[in-house]
């Protein structure tokens, strides 16, 4: 395990530019100074932490930078989930870039669950799949989590709540109908395919928005971890398009783990 904390410098010092390296040297060494106790006071074995540093600059590049430098298998952060649409976060940037897998604790959860400090039991667990090639890829995590923790699987897909306006009421229902079909032919084949069959599964079909429903679905289930996959887009095409694994962090009532198209992908400048 390496731990890492980066120092952002200001976008306005206040102690002026000229004292901002005399500032950046401290809040370095209070972060140096503070990692043993972070640990310490967060039950993490001591056998377990390969390595423990400062980074200085921007918080989500240094993060993803870090986690290609040692060839990491997975990045667990902590969000602050305030729901900023057109700003993000730095947790949805590292979701966004990311070399590996991240798994996403939001603040709020640690709040309501304070055990989970203590002990983590991903005994509930659900994955989202739309069908494509990209979404199986959170299939064998499942299937990891599930075993390590004798859980159990629930899959989901969601019916787009929103079909095209070209088609007439009759045309609507019955391509609604034709889409909740083919999905609920099409969980068993993937449950068959991609999961380990001594593992637990259930499923469901949905009606309207993917993020919405996910959460809502993870919510009344309980769920201990919410598994998707991102295609990590970025800057037009992410703008317009938005990211489903991004405002599922965002509003997730669970840990959860957002596995990427491109993996091993980031190089460091």
């Amino acid at each position: 395990m390496d731990i890492v904390h980066v120092v952002e410098p200001p976008a306005y010092p206040e102690w002026g530019y000229a004292h901002l390296p005399v500032r950046e040297e401290k809040l370095r060494r209070d972060a140096v100074a503070h990692l043993p106790q972070f640990i310490a006071e967060n039950c993490i074995e001591p056998d377990l932490v390969d390595s423990s540093s400062v980074r200085t600059g921007s918080a989500e590049f240094e993060i993803v930078r870090m986690a290609a430098e040692r060839n990491s298998d997975l990045i667990v952060m902590a969000s602050h989930g305030y729901g900023k649409a057109l700003l993000g976060s730095t947790t949805e940037r590292v979701v966004r870039h990311a070399s590996c897998p991240v798994l996403v604790v939001r603040e709020r959860t640690l709040q309501q669950n304070p055990s989970l400090l203590v002990k983590v039991a991903m005994k509930r667990i659900l994955v989202a799949t739309d069908f494509s090639e990209l979404s199986r890829k959170a299939l064998p995590y499942a299937s990891a989590f599930s075993k390590s923790f004798d859980g159990e699987i629930t899959m989901v897909h969601v019916v787009p709540g929103t079909l095209p306006a070209e088609l007439s009421h009759l045309g609507l229902v019955l391509e609604h109908n034709r889409l909740v079909k083919g999905a609920e032919d099409l969980l068993p084949l993937f449950r068959e395919r991609y999961l380990d069959p001594q593992v637990p599964v259930q499923s469901r079909v949905l009606t309207g928005g993917p993020a919405s429903e996910i959460c809502k679905l993870a919510a009344q289930l309980d769920c201990d971890l919410i598994i998707l996959s991102t295609h990590g887009h970025s800057g037009l095409k992410h703008l317009f398009l938005g990211s489903v694994a991004e405002r599922v962090v965002r509003h997730a009532p669970c840990p959860v783990l957002v596995v990427r198209q491109k993996e091993r992908d980031f190089v460091p400048a």
